[in-house]
């Protein structure tokens, strides 16, 4: 798994300084994300018709009061970020935070090879 020194180290601050350091294809990576979505309550049962019919997205529970357990992955053609964006963006939608993240596919090592380093 990736460390965030060692994507910090890639990218640096700013614009991306290490451009190779981003998949090259969407969906190679194995993004798979988190997301709590705080929907208004009129409108959660057409939010969540939307974000059903994304591809790469999965509805794991919603309560009355507007609250939505998604999780996005990274589909041919489109990265899970921009599927969070687009959730973003649907009408009724207050927020779509970003609570848990992991990705699939990296043979860097891990935090404790980074920091020893």
């Amino acid at each position: 798994m990736r460390s965030i020194l060692q994507t910090q180290k890639e990218i640096g601050e700013g614009p991306i300084s290490n451009p190779s350091a981003l998949p090259t294809e969407v969906g190679t990576e194995g993004n798979i994300c988190g997301v709590l979505v705080h929907v208004r309550p009129e409108r959660l049962a057409q939010v969540m018709a939307e974000m059903a019919a994304m591809p790469g997205t999965e509805i794991h529970q919603s309560a009355p009061d507007g609250r939505v357990v998604v999780t996005v992955e990274d589909v041919p053609g489109k990265w899970a970020g921009n599927t969070l964006t687009d959730i973003n963006n649907i009408q009724g939608v207050l927020s779509a935070a970003l609570v848990f993240h992991h990705r699939d596919g990296d043979d860097t090592g891990d935090v404790d090879e980074e920091v020893s380093q």
